[in-house]
């Protein structure tokens, strides 16, 4: 008898131990469940099972983790208790199903507790984005990135903290990730192409820009990025000529038409880097009158349209500007006259655009409201040239609104 005592001595205190582990296990779902909801003393049970030989290696003790700490990111008590309860949680879930693929929680875990999970974090990240906590919006939407790789609104959003954050090779890797899986949603085409542009890779950012041009045909976006990079590599008569092509094939297309009148207006006021035109007057005259005939072209198909008078009334309302700031400079009384009658009749000129502009403006979006007011502020400066005093006070209490 007394061979075999130390042998049972063993095997009974072994099964004392076990038993007081699975005790602790039970101790903490039932800290954790109604109608206790005891997480303190659930944390410090669980935290004790996970790190135990004896029920480390069960599935179930990464289950219940996952579950408390869950629990311990919604409750406004016990909060305090971790600083990354979402990962925590999403770290013990995943560890139970590798410990046992086919554990009795694996679909709750994939369908219920992950998305869960994911979408928290993801509203964490979107608010830091917002506020500009561009790095710490980008840690989350990374996690997010490893509970749902193929979600591409969390790489793209995972793309533009980067590009916000100063990482660019990070932003690099998830816009060409985006690229590699297919991607073509317009926002993400014209964001990369401008993050490619920025960082001088001007051949990429074009091919981009006209495969976006390939799949929305009708969007202006498209279009004037595309001839914005050709004007800013000073390829501004490759862009107008690529217009004038499009134009051509669809000349009903007032879009188009707008896109060609815009780009004339932004090379005839193209600068150099000391901020000097780039162009003779005779040059700018000559681009200017081009831009002019595009908007004009645009108002015979759509003379309600409130983006084209804007434009079209600002190339006259500038030419008028310029005009009015060399005649100031004039002492002789005869050739100030003269002058002023010129910078008086682009102001004229201008005048019927900018209150086309002002009166079918929608006012629905921020661009909108912009314009809006530049309309407002350009007729208050029209008004007072002309000597119009009562639409200029008309127009000076709408603005004060």
């Amino acid at each position: 008898m007394k061979k075999i005592l130390p042998g049972l001595l063993v095997f009974l205190l072994s099964a004392t131990i076990g038993n007081a582990q699975k005790s602790k296990l039970n101790a903490a779902y039932n800290y954790f469940k109604e109608p206790y909801k005891q997480y303190d003393k659930a944390i410090e049970a669980i935290e004790e099972a996970a790190v135990h030989p004896q029920t480390s290696g069960w599935a179930k003790t990464w289950y219940y983790k996952g579950l408390i700490y869950m629990s311990l990111y919604e409750s406004e008590t016990y909060a305090s208790l971790c600083n990354n309860c979402l990962q925590t949680a999403y770290d013990a879930f995943k560890k139970s199903i590798e410990l046992d693929p086919k554990n009795e929680w694996v679909d709750e875990i994939n369908t219920l507790r992950i998305p869960y999970i994911a979408n928290k974090i993801f509203s964490t990240g979107i608010n830091d984005f917002q506020n500009a906590r561009y790095s710490e919006a980008l840690s989350s939407f990374e996690l997010v990135q490893k509970m749902i790789p193929e979600d591409t609104t969390v790489i793209i959003n995972s793309a533009f903290s980067a590009e916000r954050a100063g990482l660019k090779d990070k932003a690099s890797l998830y816009y060409q990730k985006l690229m590699d899986m297919n991607y073509s949603d317009d926002q993400f085409l014209l964001s990369y192409s401008g993050f490619l542009f920025n960082n001088k890779d001007t051949e990429k950012a074009l091919a981009i820009i006209r495969t976006g041009r390939k799949l929305y045909p009708d969007s202006l976006s498209f279009m004037l990025s595309e001839s914005n990079i050709l004007i800013q590599t000073d390829r501004r008569e490759e862009a107008a000529e690529a217009l004038s092509n499009a134009i051509s094939k669809d000349p009903g297309n007032i879009k188009l038409h707008f896109a060609l009148g815009s780009t004339y207006d932004q090379m005839a006021n193209a600068k150099d880097s000391a901020g000097n035109l780039m162009h003779k007057p005779e040059e700018v005259e000559a681009l200017r009158n081009q831009a002019i005939d595009a908007y004009k072209k645009g108002l015979v198909l759509d003379p309600q349209n409130f983006e084209i008078n804007f434009n079209l009334g600002a190339v006259y309302y500038n030419k008028g500007a310029e005009l009015a700031n060399e005649v100031n400079m004039i002492k002789d009384n005869k050739l100030f006259e003269q002058g002023k009658k010129k910078f008086e009749e682009m102001f004229r000129s201008a005048k019927p655009y900018m209150e086309k502009s002002l009166e079918t403006n929608p006012r629905k979006t921020s661009d909108d409201e912009n314009m809006y007011e530049s309309t407002i502020t350009s007729l208050k400066e029209i008004y007072a040239r002309l000597d119009e005093m009562n639409n200029y006070n008309r127009i000076k209490d709408l603005l004060k609104k």
